[in-house]
């Protein structure tokens, strides 16, 4: 301690402050107004400080009441002091949330494993299990196997005897002629020109794209050229649908014999009223 501070001691400071108050009247001591604003706070804070006991002896009156054991003001100032300081301490204590919900989670995990476990062990029962019941039903499904083969069999019989029905294609009508010629050591042939000796024998034949069918007005033949523009020497209906043939020779209604000199022969395709539809290509022969 200072000299100045050696002038108040702790146990004689109410009496110093006092003597320096009757003396900051009469006196213009520095000591004496220091002693007066010391006086003044010290009567402030006094009146500050019973308010606050006041209404904490209230405070506490109120809450107590109801409960034995009364305690002294004082005491249960602190004990008001300390029960609603531990409150703070619990809110820091207090978990977290994020550790409530890491504790949620380890619990649900460790009923999975549990829940896993069980379920591993009631397949494995069912496997033992398995093999037994399998061996007890092999003759059965053996028994049950042949019949089925048997049955299998039998269907297969019937199935073969049952007979395929085949849609019949629609037949198509002639649409063209085509003349051939042919003759001893002369191959089919329908060039338009050709030579032979003379006193061959020679057929012409008509040759339609599709087949003359029953029913239908479709005709065919072969005429000559000369000596008229159209003088026929075969003509042809339904039944002789495949070829209409005609072995060349003297025509007594024509008045000319087709074997000798040079003559042109054509096929035709017509229809029962006597029109032609279609005629061949020509052929002409020549005997030499």
């Amino acid at each position: 301690m200072s000299k100045q501070d050696d002038q108040f001691l702790p146990e004689q400071v109410d009496e110093q402050i006092e003597t320096l108050a009757h003396l900051g009247n009469s006196s213009a001591l520095p000591e004496a107004r220091l002693a007066s604003d010391l006086h003044q706070v010290y009567d402030e804070e006094h009146e500050i400080a019973e308010r606050v006991w006041v209404r904490l002896n209230r405070h506490i009156t109120q809450n107590s009441r109801g409960r034995t054991g009364q305690k002294h003001p004082k005491d249960q100032a602190r004990h008001m002091l300390v029960k609603e300081a531990q409150p703070m301490k619990t809110k820091v204590t207090q978990q977290p949330p994020a550790k409530n919900r890491w504790h949620v989670l380890e619990t649900f995990a460790a009923i999975l494993v549990i829940v896993a476990l069980v379920g591993s062990m009631a397949l494995l029962l069912r496997l033992r299990q398995a093999p037994q019941s399998s061996q007890g039903s092999k003759g059965t499904a053996t028994s049950t196997t042949q019949a089925l083969n048997v049955t299998t069999a039998t269907a297969t019989s019937t199935v073969t005897a049952t007979p395929i029905l085949t849609a019949t294609p629609i037949p198509e009508p002639p649409t063209s002629v085509m003349l051939s010629i042919s003759a001893s050591g002369i191959p089919p042939t329908t060039q338009s020109e050709i030579t032979i000796p003379s006193g061959t024998i020679v057929t012409l034949t008509v040759i339609p794209d599709h087949s003359l069918l029953p029913f239908q007005t479709f005709t065919m033949g072969i005429y000559a050229t000369d000596p008229y523009g159209f003088s026929e020497l075969q003509y042809c209906t339904y039944p002789k649908t495949g070829t209409c043939s005609y072995t060349i020779a003297y025509s007594s209604s024509e008045r000319t014999d087709y074997t000798k000199g040079t003559h042109t022969f054509r096929a035709f395709l017509g229809n029962i009223g006597g029109a032609i539809l279609e005629n061949s290509s020509s052929i002409t022969i020549t005997w030499s």
